[in-house]
């Protein structure tokens, strides 16, 4: 019969382990705009399974089709006393076109570029025979940094009180820079060699909802971020909920 005890110490082990994410999805910025010079300003919260960050989104409309907007995100995620966590910082900007339909509808679909730069620490757990017990080994350090070209449809519908949108975001997340110093555990230092190889592509549907008065409101969102062409690969943080203020200055509110 096996030993109990090394059985509890295995799941103790599985259940705590950190599983490292190099792409996060940000919150999908929806502005819903309906004419010009109308200007959009959010702070949210948002969680994965691994990760927490926050996050301030802008956006204003250049004109009566034209609208321009620009995000940045901090995440984190693992034990950092542990040594074995990530985090990092990513920047988007974006430009596209919004079109109202009727009264309430709007339709827009949005362009842009974004780019994170990240820092990871490893540490695994190692059994040793003599002791019958589990310990931490260091197994050392990388820094990544991505290009996220991106596309955004969406449609939504927007009153006085109340939001609701759909949109769907398609990326491509490449990495340009990764650098490591990892000894001893072989398999992550071949799995963030894999990252370099190729481009991945992501699709990821969202939902959010808003609420509250017309100059502000609190926003919630739920987005999927699907691996298209790498799905084996599990380099990205696939479910993402946030929750925040988003803030509208328009003319037509006044």
């Amino acid at each position: 019969m096996k030993n109990p005890t090394k059985i509890i110490l295995f799941l103790t082990v599985l259940l705590s382990s950190c599983s490292h994410y190099y792409y996060v999805a940000n919150v999908q910025n929806v502005p819903l705009f309906k004419e010009k010079n109308e200007f959009r300003v959010s702070g949210v919260f948002a969680a994965g399974d691994e990760s927490i960050g926050i996050e301030v989104q802008t956006a204003y409309s250049l004109t009566d089709k034209i609208g321009i907007m620009a995000d940045y995100m901090h995440v984190k995620g693992g034990d950092v006393s542990g040594k074995d966590y990530g985090k990092g910082n990513y920047y988007d900007g974006a430009i596209g076109y919004y079109k109202p339909i009727k009264e309430y509808g709007v339709f827009e679909i949005y362009g842009g570029l974004g780019g994170s730069t990240q820092h990871h620490e490893y540490s695994s757990f190692s059994y040793d025979d003599n002791t019958g017990t589990y310990h931490d080994v260091y197994d050392g350090k990388s820094d990544l940094s991505f290009m996220n070209l991106f596309i955004q449809p969406s449609f939504g519908i927007t009153f006085d009180f109340f939001d609701v949108a759909f949109s769907t975001r398609f990326c491509i997340v490449s990495f340009t820079n990764v650098e490591k110093n990892i000894s001893g555990n072989t398999v992550l230092y071949d799995e963030i060699n894999t990252i370099l190889d190729k481009s991945y592509f992501y699709l990821e549907p969202a939902i959010t909802v808003r609420g509250g008065w017309k100059y502000i409101k609190a926003q919630f969102q739920a987005s999927y971020t699907g691996n298209i062409n790498s799905p084996r690969i599990y380099i990205g943080e696939e479910a993402h909920i946030s929750f925040g203020l988003f803030f509208t200055l328009a003319e037509r509110l006044k």
